[in-house]
């Protein structure tokens, strides 16, 4: 239960006016003051209006001060994972789900990862680590105040998988290792649906079907090959395909096609892309000769994972990205 002082509404009127009777014997700006910092929620919904209108039966609880002040930081440390570009789609006390945009390192590589200004380059595990210690330390406050014993250990991101740098769209982080190993080795049964939208090089042929072979990649290009055949260090890779559209330009004709993965290895589509001879545009590492959307033209929309704690089936969406809406009215 929240903690705080609670009230009844006994009559219709604007909030302002009810808190002055709620507190006849503090100051207007001490009243008012409830409202500017947090402090008070109407139906368990934070308000700051003065003119809020109240309802006989509504609720009101007046936080106190730390508690407010905690609450408002939270929403501030989600505020600054926002302004990095990234959005939380889901969350709960284990799992993390995020929409990445392009450009972003999930992680940080074991080449490094610095910028072209030389400084340590952005990842969005960093981002996401900084945001659960914050909540978590926020998370102690509301503890201590509420009476109940603080979560002490510390508190961090765990990866499950990862995008490439140049992809965009969803991701899931564990915020314990429990929870990244319940998944991981449960991933085929607990991940229900992954699919990627890419926009593809010139008509296919073939409209829909399935790519599989063994990728294995080079210790000093960290690029991906692709053999049909089973060879020393491969692991096996199957991606399931169909177009949806295609996009007619001045400089050609692109396929929109979508993919779904029965595997998840590193640069998979990428690479079974340019296996069938459509690489995906701006993809010039995997041979695509066009980058229309001046990026990497992949992007993770749906992902379906059945909760392992909880059993509830979660399902995240992400929007096609601006650059791909735009390029698709061309």
């Amino acid at each position: 239960m929240t903690p705080g002082q609670r009230y009844t509404v006994k009559h219709d009127g604007p909030l302002l006016s009810y808190l002055y009777e709620i507190f006849p014997d503090r100051s207007k700006t001490g009243v008012k003051n409830l409202l500017s910092k947090g402090q008070v929620l109407v139906n368990n919904e934070p308000r700051t209006a003065f003119d809020q209108p109240l309802f006989q039966g509504d609720r009101i609880i007046i936080l106190p001060k730390g508690l407010s002040i905690a609450r408002q930081s939270r929403d501030e440390a989600r505020e600054a994972v926002g302004k990095e570009g990234v959005r939380i789609v889901f969350e709960d006390e284990h799992y993390l789900v995020v929409d990445k945009p392009s450009g972003l390192l999930s992680v940080s590589t074991a080449r490094g990862s610095k910028g072209k200004t030389g400084h340590k380059e952005a990842t969005l595990y960093a981002i996401l680590n900084n945001y659960v210690k914050v909540c978590a330390r926020l998370q102690r406050k509301e503890d201590l105040l509420d009476g109940r014993q603080p979560d002490r250990t510390t508190a961090k991101v765990w990866i499950v998988h990862r995008l490439d740098k140049g992809t965009s769209g969803l991701l899931i982080f564990a915020k314990d290792e429990r929870a990244k190993d319940i998944l991981q080795s449960r991933w085929k049964d607990l991940v229900i649906e992954r699919k990627y939208i890419a926009y593809l090089e010139k008509k296919v042929e073939k409209e829909s079907g399935a790519i599989q072979s063994w990728l294995v990649e080079s210790p000093k290009s960290f690029k991906m090959y692709s053999s049909p055949v089973e060879v020393r260090g491969g692991q096996l890779a199957i991606t399931h395909y169909k177009v949806l559209d295609y996009v007619h330009t001045a400089k050609g004709v692109y396929a929109k096609a979508e993919f779904s993965l029965e595997s998840g290895r590193k640069n998979q589509i990428r690479v079974h892309a340019a296996d069938i001879g459509h690489p995906v545009a701006g993809d010039e590492k995997y041979g695509a000769q066009t980058d229309p959307v001046r990026r990497l033209a992949l992007h993770a929309a749906t992902l379906v994972f059945r909760n392992p704690y909880t059993e509830e089936v979660v399902r995240c969406q992400s929007p096609l990205p601006d650059v791909f809406l735009r390029f698709e009215k061309r």
